[in-house]
């Protein structure tokens, strides 16, 4: 092969699942894309992708080719840090990784001082439901509810989130308070979709199941906030909430089961790069200042 920045639109439609998608994280139309993997399969005499109504999936013949580009991507990775010192510098971007509620509503807020200490050093904080993939590259660092399983990684648990039901003043003025969870039946609910996979949150899923009074849901913390302050109905969060969100008042049901532990992960491979370490260091101070009133 003599043109090996066809390899790179490969690893973008591979990654992204479409010539479009590619396209857009390439910063070049989709024709272009097609074109480079039409090349690409044409040297290599080998069909690297099938082309689906809803995207492209790797062939048997892409997924062997998958994992050596992304060596290769990792190898040059590791030359640009060398060659540039980027290791040791105290600038550029950092991307951290972090569930909607906890980056909108405890970190965001906390990263002033950070943004004063470093002020070479970039944050780019992606408040998700999903997680990105740190083996990918597609963070440097990410606050985790669960604990990864993938062995390339450096993971340390920060301490536990702790979950309790809320409501508005305005709500418990009008409603009254449930006095058990049987109680809940009769009270409105705001859902936020991200808990529908916890299996720590179980029994609230299966009140939220059978409800019949469901009058707002979203995948959005903040949204989910503003239905909770607004007198919606009554709603679960972190109960971190408590110390950011004071308009809100904890509801007197009991929530010992509801607990989470909270990781604080990066990659093995840059962890130590000076500004991921600076970053990293500085959370987890975070972390340690907030332990005992909100994470313990």
């Amino acid at each position: 092969m003599q043109n090996w920045d066809d390899l790179r639109y490969f690893l973008s439609v591979a990654r992204n699942g479409s010539f479009i998608a590619a396209a857009e994280s390439l910063s070049v139309n989709g024709s272009t894309v097609g074109r480079r993997i039409d090349q690409l399969e044409d040297t290599l005499k080998c069909k690297l992708f099938d082309r689906h109504r809803h995207g492209m999936n790797l062939t048997p013949d892409g997924r062997r080719l998958l994992d050596h580009v992304q060596l290769m991507e990792s190898s040059a990775d590791q030359v640009q840090q060398i060659v540039s010192g980027a290791d040791d510098a105290l600038n550029g971007v950092v991307r951290l990784s972090v569930t909607d509620g906890l980056g909108s509503f405890w970190l965001t807020p906390r990263l002033a001082g950070f943004q004063k200490a470093y002020p070479q050093i970039s944050l780019d904080v992606e408040c998700e439901g999903g997680f990105a993939d740190l083996s990918a590259r597609e963070a440097d660092i990410a606050i985790r509810l669960s604990e990864p399983t993938q062995g390339d990684l450096k993971i340390r648990k920060m301490g536990v989130v702790k979950f309790h039901v809320f409501a508005s003043p305005a709500y418990v003025d009008q409603y009254g308070e449930p006095s058990n969870w049987a109680d809940l039946a009769g009270h409105k609910i705001v859902d936020y979709r991200g808990y529908q996979e916890s299996k720590i949150l179980s029994l609230w899923q299966e009140t939220v199941k059978n409800h019949d009074q469901i009058t707002f849901q979203t995948n959005s913390a903040m949204s989910f906030v503003s239905a909770l302050r607004a007198g919606m109905g009554i709603g679960m969060l972190p109960r971190f909430y408590s110390h950011t969100v004071t308009d809100l008042v904890i509801l007197d049901l009991p929530c010992d089961l509801f607990e989470m532990p909270i990781y604080l992960v990066t990659h093995e491979q840059t962890s130590q790069t000076a500004r991921i370490q600076a970053v990293k260091d500085y959370i987890a101070g975070l972390f340690d200042r907030d332990r005992r009133t909100w994470f313990s």
